[in-house]
């Protein structure tokens, strides 16, 4: 009998991951109406008229219901783009009122979400777009990244009752002192780079210094604490130039004969990914509005289309769906896990180093002598789940039936 620890769980060929940048309490006026047109709110309407956070789950979530999604959540005031403009925005700290508190509390009770760190202010404006410094390129020390962090993170315990156990830089910019402040932070999981280019162009305008898909599709560690490193590796807008009518990169009759190919085509860095047992973390904003008149790109609403397209098209896959915790909580088992097996019995030696883990699990196959059932240390039995033993790791001895 042969037991392996499958790489993912419920040895999935790939982890799924869905991050939404950017839910904050936050309204851009771009319409200037005065009043929360569609796609100006970043969370600052909450589920009233022309929530962006309630579109997100009747266009998408409820057509794909097994997605699980990261929220990446600025916890303060939202910066706008520039310093100096006729939009008017409207920004508070996630903890300003009880009534912002329970919405964005309410989200992460949810299973099917979880809120990660996305700095507390996402940076400073400038008098031009390209002026911009994002949060940690601001900092002009390690301490005042530091006591930055912790002021943030005291406002994320404040609304969620825990502090968070992940995040990502702001525009993938760590600055000088990023990485030092977040192993120093206590962080279990952070998202540093953006690698969605490198199968194609060898190369990502904010990936990491491993241009090796194989190796920068997965996950890594970083630091003296072994911060758990996940990259995105999917843009939720790589098909809008064939989904999209004011698309002008392919025009009339060619485009209509030609789309589903092209798509199909762009499809193929999901496969790769699929077939390498690699990561397809999905980057999305909540809303394209900014003050400086542009559009975000990365957004729900623009990228709507490819977006049902992606969920579609990987939905029959051997796939997880899972949040960012979920994943590192796996990864971290998986790599601190060893079986220890005789006969027909085996036990799992695991080296937790005072990590808090909410779940600790393993996907476990076995091969060989018909094994059927699993019955727990603590006597309960697991049976096989599409081929594999999806168990809790506890001390004592495991048997097999």
């Amino acid at each position: 009998m042969k037991i392996d620890v499958c790489k993912w769980y419920g040895d999935a060929d790939s982890p799924v991951l869905f991050w939404i940048d950017d839910l904050a309490n936050t309204w851009v006026d771009v319409s200037g109406s005065g009043e929360i047109e569609l796609g100006e709110d970043w969370g600052y309407a909450k589920h009233g008229e022309n929530s962006s956070f309630d579109y997100l789950e009747q266009k998408l979530l409820s057509r794909h219901p097994n997605i699980k999604t990261t929220f990446f959540v600025p916890v303060g005031k939202r910066s706008g783009v520039v310093a100096d403009s006729s939009i008017k925005v409207i920004s508070e700290a996630i903890n300003s009122d009880e009534e912002t508190k329970a919405f964005f509390r309410n989200i992460s009770e949810n299973p099917k979400f979880e809120m990660a760190y996305h700095g507390t202010t996402h940076g400073i404006a400038g008098e031009r777009t390209e002026d911009f410094v994002q949060e940690w390129s601001t900092f002009g020390s390690l301490e005042e990244a530091l006591e930055t962090i912790e002021t943030g993170k005291r406002i994320f315990n404040e609304v969620f009752g825990h502090y968070p156990k992940g995040g990502k830089y702001c525009g993938y910019d760590p600055g000088k002192y990023g990485d030092e402040s977040i192993d120093r932070s206590g962080f279990f999981w952070w998202c540093r780079h953006s690698n969605v280019d490198l199968v194609e162009y060898g190369d990502s305008e904010h990936g990491g210094s491993d241009k090796n898909p194989l190796t920068s599709y997965d996950i890594k560690i970083f630091g003296k604490n072994n911060v758990i490193d996940i990259p995105t590796t999917i843009c939720g807008h790589m098909l809008n130039r064939y989904l999209n009518k004011d698309e002008r990169i392919i025009k009339g009759t060619v485009k209509r004969l030609l789309r589903r190919q092209l798509i199909e085509k762009e499809m193929k860095k999901i496969d790769y990914l699929i077939k390498n047992k690699l990561l397809i973390s999905i980057e999305e904003h909540i809303s394209p509005a900014r003050n400086d008149g542009r559009s975000q790109l990365l957004n729900i609403f623009d990228d709507l289309k490819g977006l049902n397209e992606i969920f579609d098209y990987i939905s029959g896959k051997n796939i997880w769906y899972c949040t960012g915790s979920e994943l590192a909580e796996y990864y971290y088992c998986r790599e601190n896990s060893v079986i220890e097996q005789s006969g027909n019995e085996f036990v799992v030696k695991f080296k937790s180093e005072n990590v808090e883990l909410s779940s600790k699990y393993l996907s476990l196959k076995v091969e060989g002598g018909s094994v059927e059932k699993l019955i727990l240390p603590d006597g309960k039995e697991v049976s096989k789940t599409n081929g594999v033993f999806n168990v809790e790791i506890m001390d004592g001895v495991y048997k097999t039936t």
